[in-house]
C-alpha cells in the first residue's frame, strides 16, 4: 500500500498540547510528528536519526536531544526499546485506516451504482430516431405549408407533425397538405 502524505491535523489540539512548550519543543514536536506518520508511527531512534531530525529543525543535537527529553518527559512521545512512537499519532493512523475503509467501500459502491445505471440506460430504447424523423416531417411540413394562408397553415402544420385528431399518420397529413397546395396553384 502506498505511504498516506498526510494526517489530519487539529488547530485546537496542538495550540493547547504545546502550550507551556519552548519554540524549540514545539518545532521538535511538529518534526517528530512527521516522521512518525511518515513512517506509520514509530521509528528507530539512533544517533543519525537524531542528527538528521536536529538538523531538519535548524537545532544542534544537543539542543535537539534537550528538547526531546522535555518532550518524553511531558508524554508527547515514548522511547521504547529504541523506537520512538506517540499514542496520538497511532491513534490517528488507525482512525485514517478506518475512514479509508469507509471511502473505499463507498467508491466501490458508487461504482457498483454507476455501473448499474448504465446498464439499464443500454436497455432503454433511445428515441433519436423518433426525434429525427420527426424534425424531418417538421421541415416537410413547413415547407408545403409555405404557400397556404395562416390559417391552414397553423392546422395541417399540427396534423403533419402530430398526426391531427383525425387519426392520419403523419405521412397521410403531409399528403393531403401536398394536395391541398397543388390544388391552389
Amino acid at each position: 500500500m502506498a505511504k498516506k502524505r498526510w494526517f489530519r491535523f487539529y488547530i485546537d489540539r496542538w495550540l493547547n498540547g504545546t502550550f507551556g512548550l519552548t519554540p524549540n519543543e514545539s518545532v521538535a514536536l511538529l518534526t517528530l510528528l512527521c516522521a512518525l506518520y511518515d513512517n506509520e508511527g514509530s521509528v528507530k531512534f539512533d544517533s543519525h536519526l537524531s542528527n538528521l531530525l536536529a538538523r531538519r529543525c535548524g537545532m544542534r543535537p544537543t539542543s535537539f536531544m534537550k528538547a526531546l527529553e522535555t518532550l518524553i518527559g511531558r508524554g508527547k512521545v515514548v522511547l521504547d526499546q529504541g523506537y520512538l512512537t506517540s499514542k496520538a499519532v497511532t491513534e490517528e493512523i488507525i482512525s485514517r485506516e478506518k475512514l479509508d475503509e469507509k471511502s473505499a467501500e463507498s467508491r466501490k459502491k458508487l461504482a457498483e451504482k454507476r455501473n448499474e445505471i448504465r446498464e439499464i440506460s443500454g436497455k432503454i430504447p433511445s428515441n433519436k430516431e423518433d426525434r429525427i424523423k420527426k424534425d424531418n416531417l417538421r421541415g416537410s411540413a413547413l415547407h408545403l405549408a409555405s404557400g397556404l394562408g395562416e390559417q391552414e397553415r397553423q392546422f395541417y402544420l399540427a396534423h403533419a407533425i402530430k398526426g391531427g385528431k383525425s387519426g392520419r399518420s403523419s405521412a397521410a397529413s403531409l399528403a393531403a397538405l401536398e394536395a391541398r397546395k397543388a390544388a391552389k396553384r
